[in-house]
C-alpha cells in the first residue's frame, strides 16, 4: 500500500486534532477528528475500519481533507432542505380563514382535501392532503371527530339504546 505524501506535518495535524476533540461539542465533528487522529497516530485504515464500521476509503478521504483543507473540512454541511411553499403572511392568513366557518369558503368542514382546495384558489399554491393536515397541526388545530352515539359523559341509556339496536328481516 502507499504512503501518503503529506503537505503538512503529521504530528502537528495530531496535535490540532487532540485539541478540537477536546474543545468541540459537535459530535459527528469530534468522531471525524477521533478516527483521523487514530489514523494519524500509526493505526492502519484497514484495522480501523474493522472496528468503527467505515469505510477504509472514507477514513482516508477525511485524512486526506484534513491534511489539504483543514480541520473544519471535516465539519458537516448544513442540509437546508426543501423551501417552504407559504410564506408565513399567508399562513397568518389560513389560520384566521380556517378559525372561520368553513361555509364561508364554499366547505362543509376544515379537512385535508378542503384545505387543499382552498390553499390552490387562494394562493396558487398546490399542497398534497398529508402537507394539509400537518398545516393544521402547525397552526395549532386539531382533529376532532363527531361522537357516533350519545356522550359517554353525560348517559342517556335510553338513546343509547335506541341507537344500537338494528332492524333484523325476518
Amino acid at each position: 500500500m502507499r504512503t501518503r505524501q503529506f503537505i503538512h506535518d503529521p504530528q502537528e495535524l495530531l496535535s490540532q486534532g487532540k485539541a478540537l476533540v477536546k474543545d468541540n461539542s459537535d459530535i459527528k465533528f469530534a468522531y471525524r477528528v477521533t478516527m483521523v487522529n487514530l489514523l494519524l497516530g500509526g493505526m492502519s485504515a484497514k484495522e480501523l475500519a474493522e472496528h468503527c464500521g467505515d469505510g477504509e476509503t472514507t477514513l482516508m478521504s477525511w485524512v486526506k481533507k484534513v491534511d489539504e483543507n483543514g480541520w473544519d473540512s471535516l465539519r458537516a454541511k448544513k442540509q437546508t432542505g426543501q423551501p417552504r411553499r407559504l410564506t408565513d403572511e399567508q399562513i397568518a392568513k389560513l389560520k384566521e380563514n380556517v378559525s372561520s366557518n368553513p361555509n364561508n369558503f364554499g366547505f362543509n368542514v376544515w379537512d385535508g382535501p378542503s384545505l387543499s382546495k382552498h390553499i390552490k384558489d387562494t394562493f396558487d399554491v398546490e399542497l398534497g392532503v398529508r402537507a394539509c393536515q400537518k398545516l393544521f397541526h402547525k397552526m395549532g388545530f386539531a382533529l376532532i371527530r363527531p361522537q357516533t352515539y350519545p356522550s359517554l359523559e353525560n348517559p342517556d341509556d335510553e338513546a343509547r339504546d335506541a341507537f344500537k339496536k338494528t332492524v333484523r328481516i325476518e
